[in-house]
Formats: structure tokens, C-alpha cells, sequence
């Protein structure tokens, strides 16, 4: 009897170890998973979605967000893969038989525990607290009598951040709150323009920065004398506490007089040469930095169509003297424009005394509108040539949102965008008959620029 009894787990021992699967329902981390290459698959697409998940962490009234990756948590697949493997493979026949009846029973689970770095949650901390803490800013008491409130101050318990954050990680929560520091602001002071027209103190801190690509060449000349000398005219302009940059009033009439160049830019959704093509991508690159810095935007209008050196919602477009682009000092600090263009890199980035309210912001597209076809005259060809001038670009419904994250809460802003739909364009002859007769100057400029910079 004996004997029966102690050869059973041997028996099963051997039947195993000679790749018999016997085994039944075996869990990991509460996933069901198989013992071969589709079980092993799955462990993997498991751990990726873990790892990939966001983890909002939340630090007073601010917030930062990241995938469990980006803090060091991981799940190692290769250790289940092990684990999973090795069962009934031990070197105890009685352990083995234990799991085997389980497994045929309720169920086997074995662990699936998150692994840590804290060394990379360390620098992920860091990170946050240079971007959320911040020191106490003094309210502004201006000349007209308005007084602009102050911002508190916020730091971060380091010590107990790494704990609660890692406590988090590894229970696998998506989301934590750290314990802060708040430092009240001191009572509004006088603003004086005086000193700040000194800079002493004013702009040690950046509140945003945003860049955008251009093209350069020969070809490129015109644009880029445009976009230096906009970008000329906004640098070094100081918005004072509670007041507003007019882009048309600091940039100016676009003409040949005052040194603006012919280059490409739209008109009534088509492609046209004009005065200042290209001065449109600096006031987008700067509305783009005032949008990310927690600006009010009294003034702002998208483009007619999305332009490709710039993320979709944040394009805008400018021209004089009908359309400015307007943007509004929040901040009980002055604020100044820095602006840079060299080598196909424009550069705006804002700076004062404290650092701006952290921002979110996405983009949905709400709907799509087909174009049509457009057919135009160019004199220069043949009867029965054609030839594509410009591919068609959709119309586009999109709502923009902005979340303001303030000392007070969070403030959200939605806006819907719409760009109509560009019409596909194609050149015939005068005999086939177009809608509309283009120069062939025209025509080369349509196929040059197609959806790309204006």
C-alpha cells in the first residue's frame, strides 16, 4: 500500500518530465493562460498593456500623468515563463501532485508580481517636482487700481512621494496622491513697469516653449525673409500683468516697403503669391506657446486648411489689418516673448517670474466632408493633356480642449475647429474648358506648396 501510494507522484513525475501535459486550469496573476507558445503570447500582450497603462499622479491641485513603464514598473514575462514551465518539473513528486490535483480542480494561481527600478522612479519624481513645485508668486497691484490675486507656492514631500508612489505601482493603482507643501503667496504688490523694463528677476523662468519646422533653400528665400522678420518684431515684447499682444500691431503691415517679400500664401483656400507668406507660421508658433502656457486667447481663428508644420488645433491664421491674432496675459507677472528663426527652426518661448499653470490639451476629430474636383485652364497645354495641380484635403470637424490645471482646480475650455474641405484640382486645356483660368506663375505655385506651409 505503501509502496502504491509513494510510486503514484513518481509515476507522475516521470509522465511529466517526458512532456505529458496534465496539467489543467492554470492562472497567472488572474489571466487564464495555456502552457505553450499562445500562452506565452498572451503573458506578453498582458504585460505590455500593464506596463503601457497611465498612472495619474496627483500633486495638489496639479497633476502629471505617465505610463507604469516610464516609472520603472514592469512585468517579467521571462519569470512566469519559468514558473509556468517548471511545474511539475520540481524536485519534490509530492509538490508536484499537489499543484496537478489543483490544477484539475479549483484552479492553479501562481503570482505575477510587478517588478520596480527605483532608480528610474527616483528620476521620474525629480521630473515631476521640477515641473509642479513651484515657488509663492506676490499678487500685482495695478495703476488702474485692479488687483491681480497671487499663486501659492507648492512642494513636494520627497521622501513620502517615493513611498506612496511606489506602493502604487507595485499594487498596480492608476492613480496616487502625494502629500504637498502649500506656501501662501504674500499680499499684492505695486507693479512697476520700471522695473521690469530692467529685467532684473522678471524672467528667470520659462513658461513655455514651442518650435516649428521650415523649409529652407533658394527657392524658400521670400518665406524666410517673411518669417524673420516677424519673429523680429515680436521678440523682446513684454506683456504686462493682465495685458494683451496684438500679433498685427507688433508685426505690421506686410509690404514691400517695409521689407516683406512675395512668397506663397491662401486666399479664399487657394494658393496664391502675396506679400508675407509665412509670416502666418510665426503667429501660429506663438499662439501655440500662449496656449501652453495657460494664456487667454481673445482672438485666435484656425487656418482654412491644416498645415503640416504644426500640430492640427494649433495653426492659426493672421493677415493685415482683417485678421489678428491676440493673446492675453493671465499672470500677475510680466511675461516676455523670445523668438528665434535659424536653420528651418522657429523657436517662441515665454518667460516671467513663475512658472506657468500646467496644461493638457487634446484634439478629436468630430467629422470629415469630402471635396470635389476642381478643373482649371492653363493655355500652356495641349488638347486632351491634364495635369493634377493639387491633391484633394478633407474638411475637418475637430474639437480642440484645453485643461487648465489652476490653484483653485482644474478649468476646462472647448472650442470647435472646422476646416472646409480643399477641392482636388486639375489643369486642362483651354479646350477641354475650365471653372477658372490660372496663370501658369499660379499653377507652379499650387503644386509647390500642395498642403504643406503657408
Amino acid at each position: 500500500m505503501v509502496s502504491v501510494v509513494l510510486g503514484v507522484p513518481l509515476l507522475l513525475t516521470l509522465l511529466l518530465r517526458a512532456g505529458l501535459d496534465l496539467f489543467g486550469t492554470v492562472r497567472v496573476g488572474g489571466m487564464e493562460v495555456t502552457r505553450d507558445s499562445a500562452g506565452l503570447a498572451a503573458l506578453q500582450a498582458r504585460a505590455d498593456q500593464w506596463e503601457q497603462a497611465l498612472v495619474t499622479v496627483h500633486v495638489g491641485p496639479y497633476l502629471a500623468r505617465a505610463t507604469r513603464q516610464h516609472f520603472g514598473a514592469k512585468l517579467s514575462v521571462l519569470q512566469v515563463q519559468d514558473n509556468l514551465l517548471s511545474l511539475g518539473q520540481s524536485a519534490n513528486p509530492l509538490s508536484d501532485l499537489v499543484n496537478l490535483w489543483v490544477s484539475r480542480t479549483a484552479g492553479l494561481d501562481l503570482p505575477w508580481q510587478p517588478e520596480l527600478s527605483r532608480a528610474t522612479l527616483a528620476d521620474r519624481l525629480r521630473e515631476i517636482r521640477d515641473r509642479l513645485e513651484r515657488p509663492p508668486v506676490p499678487g500685482a497691484l495695478l495703476a488702474n487700481g485692479t488687483e491681480l490675486p497671487g499663486t501659492p507656492g507648492l512642494s513636494i514631500n520627497v521622501v513620502d512621494a517615493m513611498d506612496r508612489l511606489s506602493r502604487a505601482l507595485l499594487r498596480g493603482d492608476s492613480a496616487v496622491e502625494l502629500s504637498v507643501f502649500r506656501i501662501a503667496p504674500q499680499q499684492a504688490v505695486p507693479y512697476r513697469h520700471e522695473l521690469v523694463a530692467q529685467g532684473q528677476g522678471q524672467f528667470g523662468f520659462t513658461l513655455s516653449e514651442f518650435h516649428t519646422q521650415y523649409r529652407t533653400g533658394r527657392a524658400q528665400a521670400g518665406r524666410i525673409r517673411n518669417i524673420e522678420l516677424a519673429v523680429k518684431a515680436i521678440d523682446g515684447v513684454v506683456l504686462e500683468p493682465g495685458g494683451e499682444l496684438s500679433f498685427n500691431k507688433s508685426v505690421g503691415q506686410r509690404s514691400y516697403e517695409r521689407g516683406f517679400e512675395a512668397a506663397n500664401e491662401i486666399m479664399n483656400r487657394r494658393i496664391v503669391r502675396g506679400v508675407g507668406g509665412g509670416v502666418c507660421q510665426v503667429a501660429a508658433t506663438l499662439h501655440a506657446a500662449a496656449f501652453l502656457a495657460g494664456f487667454a486667447l481673445p482672438e485666435y481663428r484656425q487656418h482654412s486648411r491644416p498645415a503640416k508644420y504644426i500640430e492640427l488645433g494649433l495653426d492659426t491664421m493672421v493677415s493685415w489689418p482683417q485678421q489678428d491674432m491676440r493673446i492675453a496675459n493671465v499672470y500677475p507677472f510680466a511675461v516676455r516673448v523670445r523668438a528665434t528663426a535659424q536653420d528651418g527652426k522657429l523657436t517662441v518661448r515665454l518667460e516671467g517670474a513663475g512658472k506657468a499653470h500646467p496644461v493638457e490639451w487634446s484634439t478629436q476629430i468630430l467629422s470629415r466632408t469630402k471635396p470635389g474636383v476642381k478643373r482649371i485652364e492653363n493655355p500652356e497645354l495641349e488638347p486632351g493633356q491634364s495635369q493634377l495641380i493639387q491633391e484633394a484635403i478633407d474638411g475637418l470637424t475637430v474639437s480642440r480642449k484645453r485643461t487648465i490645471y489652476l490653484p483653485t482646480g482644474p478649468s476646462v475650455e472647448e472650442k470647435i475647429l472646422r476646416y472646409p474641405p480643399n477641392d482636388r484640382i486639375i489643369a486642362v486645356s483651354p479646350s477641354e474648358g475650365g471653372d477658372e483660368v490660372y496663370s501658369s506663375s499660379s499653377l507652379k505655385a499650387l503644386q509647390e506648396l500642395g498642403m504643406e506651409d503657408f
